[in-house]
C-alpha cells in the first residue's frame, strides 16, 4: 500500500461495559475455517456465546477498570484457549496484570519512538511478508542487532510486544498461529550480560500464562556455545507443550529442511530482501499506532491475590528448575 493511501486504524473503545459492543470480526478463509472448526472447536454459536460470557465477566470484574472489549481483541484469548472460558479469562487477567507489573516491557509500543524505530530498522524482529504452506505467520529475529550499549532487555521485550500486538487481532494469526525463527549468531557476552535470571523467569511466566498467541514452531539458528546455559535454563522454565516445539539448527541449510527457504529474507537464502520485510512492518506499525498507544490506557488493579499467586509461582520455580540450574552451574 503506497504511503499516501495509508489508512490508520482508530483507537479502540476502552469502556469495560460500553453501551454498544464492537462485534466486527474478520472473515476466515476456507483453510482457517477448517482450523477453527477442527482444532479450536469454533462455530458461530460458540463464538457469540463466549464473547457474551467474557464481556459480562469483564464488566463485573472488580479489578478491571478499563479494557478493550471488541470481538477481535477478545478472540485472541478465546481462540488461544480453544474456547475454554476459564482458561481464556485467566489468560486475559494475567495479560492485563503483566502490563501493570512490567510496564517497561509492555508499554510505549510506538514506531515514532526513536529507540523502537531504530530496532525495527535494524531488523531485530519483524514478520515476514508471506505465510507458510500451512497459513502460519513467520516472524524473523536477528539477536545480533541489539547493541547492549544502547538497548536493554526492556527494549527487546517491547519489540516482541510491538510485533505481537500488530498481529494478534488478525484472524488468520489467531487460527493458524506463528512460526518464529531467530538468528543467534551475533550474540555477544555484552548482550548476555543484560539478562538476569529474574528477567528470564518473569518472561517465561508471561509466555507460559499470558501471551495470546499460538506458537507452532520456534527455531534457533547458529546458537553460540556461550548462550547455551541461558538457553537451557530458559527451556527448563517453559511449559512442556512449548518446549516440544523448539528446534535448534547448526546452519541455515538445516533450517531450510524445516522452514521453506523462500519465505525467509534474501540475505539468508530467501527471495525477498530484508529491507522489504522491514519496510512493510514499519508501515503496519503506523497503521496500528493509535491502537498500540491506546493499550497503555487500559487499567487493571493488581490485588493481593495476584501478588500471592506470583509469590507462589516464584517459590515453586526456586525449589525446582532454578535449583537444578544452580547445581548444574556448580558442577
Amino acid at each position: 500500500m503506497p504511503s499516501d493511501e495509508l489508512v490508520v486504524l482508530p483507537a479502540p473503545n476502552l469502556d469495560k461495559a460500553p453501551a454498544r459492543y464492537d462485534n466486527e470480526i474478520d472473515e476466515l478463509d476456507a483453510h482457517c475455517q477448517q482450523l477453527a472448526r477442527d482444532f479450536l472447536r469454533e462455530n458461530a454459536t460458540i463464538r457469540d456465546q463466549s464473547l457474551t460470557q467474557l464481556r459480562d465477566w469483564i464488566a463485573k470484574h472488580p479489578h478491571i477498570k478499563r479494557c478493550r472489549t471488541d470481538a477481535r481483541f477478545l478472540l485472541r484469548f478465546l481462540r488461544t484457549k480453544k474456547y475454554s472460558f476459564i482458561n481464556a479469562s485467566h489468560m486475559l487477567e494475567r495479560y492485563l496484570a503483566c502490563r501493570v507489573v512490567h510496564p517497561h516491557w509492555f508499554k510505549r509500543l510506538d514506531i515514532e519512538d526513536r529507540e523502537m524505530c531504530g530496532l525495527v530498522e535494524a531488523g531485530f524482529l519483524y514478520p515476514l511478508l508471506e505465510k507458510d504452506a500451512r497459513g502460519r505467520t513467520v516472524i524473523f529475529g536477528d539477536a545480533g542487532t541489539l547493541d547492549p550499549k544502547v538497548y536493554t532487555v526492556g527494549h527487546g521485550s517491547r519489540m516482541h510486544m510491538l510485533v505481537g500486538e500488530t498481529l494478534y487481532d488478525d484472524a488468520s494469526v489467531q487460527c493458524a498461529g506463528f512460526v518464529l525463527v531467530y538468528d543467534l549468531s551475533g550474540i555477544t557476552m555484552g548482550m548476555l550480560g543484560l539478562v538476569t535470571l529474574n528477567d528470564i523467569r518473569d518472561l517465561a511466566t508471561y509466555l507460559n500464562n499470558a501471551v495470546p498467541m499460538r506458537i507452532q514452531e520456534l527455531h534457533f539458528v547458529n546458537t553460540p556455545s556461550l548462550a547455551l546455559k541461558i538457553a537451557n535454563y530458559t527451556l527448563a522454565l517453559m511449559n512442556e507443550k512449548l518446549r516440544n516445539r523448539i528446534m535448534c539448527h547448526r546452519s541455515w541449510e538445516d533450517l531450510h529442511k524445516k522452514v521453506d527457504k523462500r519465505l525467509i529474507p534474501q540475505e539468508y537464502g530467501g527471495k525477498i530482501p530484508k529491507e522489504d520485510h522491514i519496510a512493510a512492518f514499519k508501515q503496519r506499525c503506523r497503521i496500528y499506532r493509535p491502537q498500540l498507544l491506546a493499550l497503555d490506557e487500559m487499567d487493571y488493579e493488581v490485588g493481593r491475590d495476584m501478588d500471592s499467586c506470583k509469590k507462589s509461582h516464584v517459590a515453586e520455580i526456586e525449589t525446582g528448575t532454578v535449583g537444578s540450574f544452580r547445581k548444574l552451574q556448580l558442577d
